[in-house]
C-alpha cells in the first residue's frame, strides 16, 4: 500500500511539473497584451501624473483627468 501511495505522489508531482511548463508560453502572450497597455497608459498620461500606478489604473485615471489626449 505504501508503494502505491508514493508511486502516486511522484506521478503526481511530475504532472504538476509538466503542467507548469506548459503554461510558461503563455506569460510570452500577456507581455505583448501589457505593452500595448502601458502604450495606451502613456499616451493617456503623458505628463506622468500616474506612474505610480500599474499601466491599467494609469489609463483610466488619466481618461479622467483632462491630462491626457482622451476624450473628455
Amino acid at each position: 500500500m505504501r508503494t502505491l501511495l508514493a508511486t502516486a505522489i511522484v506521478l503526481g508531482g511530475l504532472s504538476a511539473l509538466n503542467s507548469a511548463t506548459e503554461a510558461a508560453p503563455k506569460s510570452k502572450r500577456s507581455t505583448q497584451f501589457v505593452s500595448v497597455e502601458c502604450q495606451r497608459a502613456q499616451n493617456e498620461d503623458p505628463s506622468g501624473q500616474f506612474a505610480g500606478y500599474p499601466c491599467w489604473a494609469r489609463e483610466m485615471f488619466a481618461r479622467g483627468s483632462g491630462t491626457g489626449g482622451g476624450i473628455d
